[in-house]
């Protein structure tokens, strides 16, 4: 099943591919036309402004009437072989030009499209296989025709767990849409240390039961421009990130600090790492590395919210010793 989506998907960008041809041949011709049009007006113009100066050219400059009309007709036609090659050479030039631009113009489009159609393959896949193993208990449940009420229970246990998983992924396709369509609540002034402390505090519980030790590094007060409930996924999703990744007794720190008009948030943690051939995929949708769990998308979530707030996020990490995730957002107030 997967190979045939697989297969469907390179048909599908295949289709794409000739498509975005098509359209950029189409749009080369466009801007060639246009050009030739201006071309062919303008040689016209200069054509008939040199045959009406030649005409009016006084004849005491000649020594006969023969000699003026074999001079204008040497030099008109000298001029319009000249101009007919300079409009060739101007047309190819533009073709190609018009060619590589048009290509331009279209690629985000293609890109685009490409996008939304691996989106949605992803998807299909993703809630397709929570789908099948509801399908297969379910199956198993009706087959057995004296159920006994542990069968029942572990059946719905795993459905239940099945669906808590589907409404993941539906709660984040739906923030990834929010990100895409730049849809979001009313921003208001936010202050940026409060609200940390405010998830640390959130998160607190999930880090005392691995014995994992928090920490918080505030820097004076700032505020920022914002969504305030985009911008608690976004530090919820770092630290429930670092903690699943970080064994034992490790720790995970939070440190604010002021570079120019951006504050700085680092999280750190002492955790697996990331290997460095990975750290270029990490924002990529329903990546997930070695991890079977989750559905890919946090920080895909992440890297959405980050941009919507006109900031930049970056990720260091050294494998088997732990990783720093570093947002940079605009500042608007300093309180001192």
């Amino acid at each position: 099943m997967d190979q045939h989506l697989k297969q469907s998907a390179g048909s599908g960008i295949a289709s794409d591919h000739k498509l975005f041809l098509k359209a950029r041949i189409k749009l080369t011709a466009l801007y060639v036309l246009i050009v030739a049009i201006i071309i062919l007006g303008f040689s016209i113009f200069l054509y008939q402004n040199i045959e009406r100066n030649l005409g009016d050219a006084s004849d005491d400059d000649f020594a006969d009437i023969g000699s003026r009309q074999h001079f204008v007709d040497n030099t008109l036609g000298s001029i319009e072989s000249d101009l007919i090659l300079a409009d060739i050479f101007i047309l190819i030039i533009t073709a190609g030009f018009s060619f590589i631009f048009a290509g331009k113009t279209l690629k985000p489009i293609l890109q685009s499209i490409e996008a939304q159609k691996a989106f949605a393959s992803n998807a299909s896949h993703e809630l397709r296989t929570p789908l099948a193993v509801m399908r297969n208990d379910i199956e198993v449940y009706l087959r057995n025709n004296s159920p006994t009420k542990e069968l029942t229970k572990t059946i719905m246990d795993s459905n239940l767990e099945e669906i808590s998983h589907m409404s993941r992924i539906v709660e984040d396709l739906l923030l990834l849409a929010r990100s895409d369509s730049k849809v979001n609540s009313e921003r208001k002034e936010i202050d940026i240390n409060a609200l940390v402390k405010k998830m640390l505090d959130r998160i607190a519980s999930l880090a005392n039961s691995k014995n994992i030790k928090l920490t918080y590094t505030p820097f004076g007060s700032f505020i920022i421009q914002g969504v305030e409930d985009s911008l608690e996924r976004m530090i919820l999703n770092i630290l429930q990130n670092a903690i699943d990744h970080t064994p034992s007794g490790g720790s995970v720190n939070v440190k604010i600090e002021k570079d120019g008009a951006q504050i700085v948030i680092y999280f750190t943690d002492t955790g697996s790492g990331i290997a460095p051939e990975k750290l270029p995929h990490i924002f990529k949708r329903f990546y997930k590395g070695d991890s079977a769990s989750g559905t890919g998308l946090g920080l895909s979530i992440v890297k959405g919210i980050v941009d919507q707030h006109k900031g930049n996020i970056s990720i260091e990490s050294v494998l088997g010793k732990g990783t720093t995730v570093v947002i940079k957002i605009p500042i608007i107030k300093i309180f001192t």
